[in-house]
C-alpha cells in the first residue's frame, strides 16, 4: 500500500539518506520531503496526460468577463491541474472534434453550451498512482532533495538522469495502456465470422 512517507522514503533511499516516519518529524530529510512532495507530484501530473488522472465533468456556467473572445464561461474545477479539451459528446468521448477553449486561473472559456471538460485532476491519494508513476515520482523527489541533503552535485545529477528515464518509462506504459483499451475487434470483422 503506497503512502506519501513511503514514496519519500524510497526517494531518500535513492540518495543514500535515512528514512523518515512522518513528514512532520524534526529531521532535515522530513523537512525537505515535505517541501518538495506536493509540488513534484502536481508537476508530474500536469506535464503529461496520464490516463489514471483523466476525468470529465459537465462545467457550471459563470459570468463571462471575456465576452469579446468567448461566448461562454465556466467555473474551472478546483482539482483541475490541466484542462485537456472540451468534449462535445459525453457518450462518445473518443470523438476527436476540437473545440477551441481559453483557460484562466478560475475559468474555462469556449463557444459551446453545455460544455464537458476532459482534464487532468489533482490526485492526492498515492494508492491511485500506478507503480511506474510512483517510481518516477520517487526519483524526481530524490533529484530535488539531493543537493540540500547530500551537497553532492553528482548524486543530484544521477538522480535527475534516472528521474527522466523513469518518467519516460512511466509515460510509455501509460500510453500503451491507453492504446490497448482500443485494441478490440471491429464489428465488421466480427460479423464476417
Amino acid at each position: 500500500m503506497a503512502s506519501v512517507v513511503g514514496i519519500c522514503n524510497i526517494a531518500l533511499s535513492h540518495i543514500g539518506k535515512p528514512t523518515i516516519t512522518d513528514l512532520d518529524e524534526a529531521s532535515e530529510e522530513a523537512r525537505q520531503c515535505k517541501l518538495q512532495y506536493e509540488l513534484t507530484r502536481d508537476t508530474m501530473l500536469q506535464v503529461y496526460p496520464w490516463e489514471f488522472a483523466k476525468t470529465m465533468i459537465v462545467l457550471a456556467e459563470i459570468t463571462n468577463t471575456w465576452q469579446q473572445r468567448w461566448q461562454y464561461a465556466y467555473q474551472r474545477p478546483s482539482d483541475c491541474l490541466k484542462a485537456r479539451r472540451i468534449v462535445l459528446d459525453i457518450d462518445n468521448p473518443d470523438d476527436t472534434a476540437t473545440v477551441p477553449m481559453g483557460v484562466s486561473e478560475g475559468a474555462i472559456y469556449c463557444g459551446v453550451s453545455p460544455a464537458t471538460l476532459e482534464y487532468t485532476r489533482k490526485i492526492i491519494d498515492p494508492n491511485k498512482f500506478p507503480p511506474l508513476f510512483q517510481d518516477a515520482l520517487s526519483w524526481s523527489i530524490a533529484a530535488k532533495v539531493a543537493m540540500p541533503l547530500t551537497g553532492d552535485q553528482s548524486v543530484r545529477k544521477d538522480a535527475f538522469q534516472i528521474a527522466g528515464q523513469t518518467m519516460e518509462t512511466a509515460k510509455t506504459a501509460d500510453a500503451n495502456e491507453e492504446a490497448s483499451s482500443y485494441d478490440y475487434p471491429s464489428a465488421f470483422i466480427s460479423s464476417r465470422g
